[in-house]
C-alpha cells in the first residue's frame, strides 16, 4: 500500500466524509474504546502531529488530533497507526508514526475494519473514501486488496490479537 497527497481538487469538492458528516462523539467514543483520546482542534487551526498537514488528522502518543473537516478515513488511519504499534513505542510517536510497510498496511486493514464501528461511516464508505483520496494498492483498489491481497496485515493483526473479534475477514487464500 502506498498512501498518496490528496488531490487539491478533490479535497475542495469535499469528496470524502468529514468528522463534522459523522460527529466528533460517535468518533471519540470510537476512540475510547481503543484506550485513545480525541483532541477536537479548533477550525482553520493547525493540526497536531499531523504528516500531511491539515485537515488530515494528527497522532501525538495516545491522543488523535482533528478538526470538523477532517476525513473520517484520516482519523481511522492515524488511530489505527497507535493501535498497531508496539505499547512500548506508541509514547513516542509524534507525527510519523508509520514503523514499516508491514505495518502500514496492517493500519490499513484495521483502520476499514473498524469503520464498520463507527455509525454513519461503515465499511463501505471507508473503501470509497480510501480511492477517493488517493490511497494506492497494487490491486487497484482499496476494496480489491482488502478482499484479495491482504494475507499479511491480516496475519499481523491476528499475531497481536488486535482484530475484534467479530470484525475478522477471511482473505482469499487462494492464491
Amino acid at each position: 500500500m502506498q498512501r498518496q497527497m490528496p488531490h487539491a481538487e478533490q479535497t475542495r469538492q469535499g469528496c470524502v466524509l468529514r468528522i463534522a458528516d459523522v460527529g466528533f462523539s460517535p468518533c471519540a467514543e470510537l476512540l475510547a474504546r481503543h484506550g485513545l483520546e480525541l483532541v477536537r482542534v479548533a477550525n482553520n487551526a493547525p493540526i497536531p502531529g499531523s504528516y500531511w498537514g491539515e485537515p488530515e488528522a494528527g497522532v501525538i502518543a495516545s491522543k488523535v488530533y482533528a478538526r470538523a473537516d477532517t476525513p473520517v478515513h484520516s482519523l481511522l488511519h492515524e488511530t489505527c497507526h497507535l493501535l498497531v504499534a508496539d505499547p512500548a513505542r506508541r509514547a513516542s510517536i509524534h507525527t510519523d508514526a508509520s514503523d514499516s510497510l508491514e505495518e502500514e498496511d496492517a493500519t490499513c486493514y484495521l483502520q476499514i475494519v473498524l469503520a464498520g464501528d463507527l455509525p454513519g461511516f461503515g465499511r463501505e464508505r471507508a473503501l470509497a473514501d480510501m480511492d477517493a483520496w488517493g490511497y494506492s494498492f497494487r490491486l487497484g483498489s482499496a476494496r480489491a486488496w482488502f478482499e484479495g491481497d491482504a494475507e499479511d496485515a491480516l496475519a499481523f493483526l491476528e499475531a497481536r490479537e488486535l482484530l475484534p473479534g467479530a470484525s475478522k475477514r477471511e482473505p482469499n487464500r487462494s492464491r
